[in-house]
């Protein structure tokens, strides 16, 4: 399978940024990733259930500055109608009742959300606590799903994934700095290779945010550069793209 390898940047731990959506979105990033909790009827966004505040609602910090700012732009993500975006949620527990306060919200955004009636729409993925791959059909068309490298997808499963993350910490304990061992990076090449001969964007978590970092990841073929700091991965762009 042909794979077109482009990297870009991914948002981590969004809701950890004083402007949680505007910042990473300001800073193009085109994959911006929300935790969830639910609570009631209400989706909050938190790392961690202690976390969980009033008003910290994934509508409130991320639906709404977000369908915004399509509407603003014609119907597309960013000003650049060539650039895409995916919001990805990362469900912290109770998936099945997560995803279905989740669409009951998204089903009143239709033109920002599915590519049926928009293919400029905003791609929808979910991460963390999720249904095993035999029941990703029974979800509505337009929402994706975060794999992982370990698991096996049928052809049917594979076109429901929209990338496949890992956290780095299973193949090297690489600070970032120094080069990779030759060990190490052949850990990573074979992840990153398996995936795209799938067709999938890779990405790993929990990497140093530092412009090695970056660099070194690139060269490997990583997709989705994961960063807690998107404005300085966006100077990072500007400066050797």
């Amino acid at each position: 399978m042909l794979y077109s390898h482009k990297t870009q940047g991914h948002s981590h731990n969004d809701y950890k940024q004083d402007l949680p959506f505007i910042k990473a979105y300001q800073a193009g990033m085109q994959s911006i990733e929300a935790d969830v909790f639910l609570r009631g009827d209400t989706l909050f966004v938190a790392h961690e259930k202690q976390e969980i505040r009033p008003g910290r609602t994934l509508e409130t910090l991320y639906l709404h500055p977000l369908v915004a700012a399509f509407r603003q732009h014609q119907q597309h993500p960013f000003p650049d109608t060539n650039k895409t975006l995916q919001l990805v949620i990362d469900i912290k527990e109770n998936y099945q009742q997560v995803i279905s306060a989740l669409l009951k919200i998204l089903d009143t955004y239709e033109d920002v959300f599915k590519p049926a009636i928009n293919l400029h729409a905003v791609r929808i993925v979910l991460s963390g606590d999720l249904p095993t791959p035999d029941s990703f059909s029974q979800y509505p068309s337009y929402i994706s799903f975060d794999g992982r490298p370990e698991q096996t997808y049928t052809a049917q499963q594979l076109q429901r994934i929209a990338m496949i993350s890992q956290d780095i910490k299973h193949y090297t304990q690489w600070n970032g700095k120094e080069n990779l061992s030759v060990e190490d990076q052949g850990k990573l090449i074979h992840v990153i290779q398996a995936a795209h001969q799938q067709g999938k964007p890779v990405r790993f978590w929990a990497t140093t945010d530092r412009m090695e970092t970056w660099m070194t990841l690139e060269r490997l073929g990583v997709d989705w550069i994961n960063t807690d700091h998107p404005e300085e991965l966006a100077s990072y762009y500007q400066q050797h793209h």
